[in-house]
């Protein structure tokens, strides 16, 4: 069993001085030094150049994985109607990554608002029938509508990964698991106004430790990307959690050590110790 573990983006400027040394290194090629995958957000914007595709892939080791968000063009905006011209061009930017093996999941992020439905049903089937079936895919919903059956069989017709997630939308944490080749699973954070402002404690990786042995038990790969991404929490979390599963390298090691060298306190200075120096 693969599990590939990182972080949603790498490019974060608040993870200097924490999980990145200083602004002089490159980020990707020292993120890769820790991780070997990532999801990348920023395509759910705009989507990126070939030739900045090109880029990641020469910047990373032959094994590293690039996992995708779908646009939200194509999600949010057209709905899932009329977008099969958008999609295949989309996945024309990705060829850099198939060609050296470094694709690793698309991810179709709906709407909250896009409702179970027999016409939205349908849209979704459309939108599977253009995946190659070399690719690895993953929805997440983001209505409990969706929460049901008829999903899960749609799911597993087409191969595709219902996307497990941490987040106080507590129905997107059940372990529902949809695909037979691999699972995946994205840590939002519980932050009651931000989700992704918060940091989980030591217990509640542990919660997921345990999810992740049942998922394991069922699929081959398994895509998993913390996007708790403000004051470096993402990378911090990403290394405990692979600490509490017996899971670390000693890269992965000192990258946690250093992270908690930044957030350790400093020792105070004891009055007697002052009075000593004068």
């Amino acid at each position: 069993m693969a599990l590939l573990l990182g972080t949603c983006g790498w490019s974060y400027q608040e993870w200097v001085g924490m999980f990145y040394p200083n602004n002089r290194i490159a980020k990707l090629p020292f993120y890769n030094r820790v991780f070997d995958t990532v999801e990348v957000d920023s395509s759910f914007y705009r989507p990126p150049s070939k030739q900045m595709v090109s880029g990641w892939a020469k910047a990373v080791a032959p094994s590293f994985k690039f996992s995708l968000k779908v646009p939200k063009l194509i999600t949010h905006d057209k709905r899932l109607m009329e977008i099969e011209q958008d999609f295949v061009s989309f996945l024309g930017v990705l060829e850099p990554l198939v060609k050296t093996e470094k694709l690793g999941c698309l991810l179709v992020q709906l709407p909250p608002n896009f409702v179970f439905g027999q016409n939205e049903m349908e849209r979704l089937e459309e939108l599977f029938k253009l995946f190659p079936s070399t690719m690895h895919f993953a929805v997440e919903f983001r209505h409990e509508s969706w929460n049901r059956e008829e999903t899960w069989m749609l799911l597993k017709k087409y191969n595709v990964a219902n996307t497990i997630t941490d987040s106080p939308l507590e129905f997107l944490s059940k372990p529902v698991v949809t695909s037979s080749t691999h699972a995946f699973i994205r840590w939002h954070g519980r932050g009651e106004k931000i989700w992704y402002d918060y940091r989980y404690s030591e217990q509640e990786l542990q919660e997921w430790v345990e999810k992740l042995r049942l998922i394991e038990t069922k699929v081959g790969a398994v895509y998993g990307y913390f996007n708790n991404h403000y004051r470096a929490g993402a990378p911090t979390n990403a290394l405990q959690f692979l600490e509490i599963a017996d899971r670390i390298t000693e890269p992965q090691k000192k990258a946690k050590e250093r992270i908690e060298r930044k957030f350790r306190p400093e020792k105070p200075v004891r009055i007697t110790d002052f009075m000593s120096r004068l």
